[in-house]
């Protein structure tokens, strides 16, 4: 069982770090579309947008894009995430420390 709880905290450790890195990419989108960016920007706004954007088609599923001239999936996928981390990512990390001894 100890390599096992070696690997659960592992592989929770990395979900974590992938979870902080998409939060940090949502956040870089959200101020790049709060500016006015044109010219070299815009291939990393199109790249953040292409990223973000498989991330908010399930909130634009259920919350519409706009209410009230604000989109708030954004928000919805911040909070959603940080839950993910540290409900679930937290719980596996637990269990693989309890395993390992």
């Amino acid at each position: 069982m100890y390599f096992f709880g070696n690997l659960l905290v592992a592989l929770g450790r990395l979900a974590s770090l992938a979870i902080g890195a998409l939060e940090l990419l949502i956040i870089a989108q959200v101020i790049l579309s709060w500016l006015s960016v044109d010219l070299p920007l815009n291939r990393i706004t199109r790249l953040f947008y292409a990223l973000t954007e498989a991330i908010y088609r399930p909130i634009w599923s259920v919350v519409p894009v706009m209410l009230g001239g604000l989109d708030f999936s954004p928000l919805i996928a911040l909070v959603g995430l940080y839950m993910i981390d540290r409900w679930l990512v937290s719980s596996i990390i637990r269990l693989g420390y309890q395993l390992s001894g």
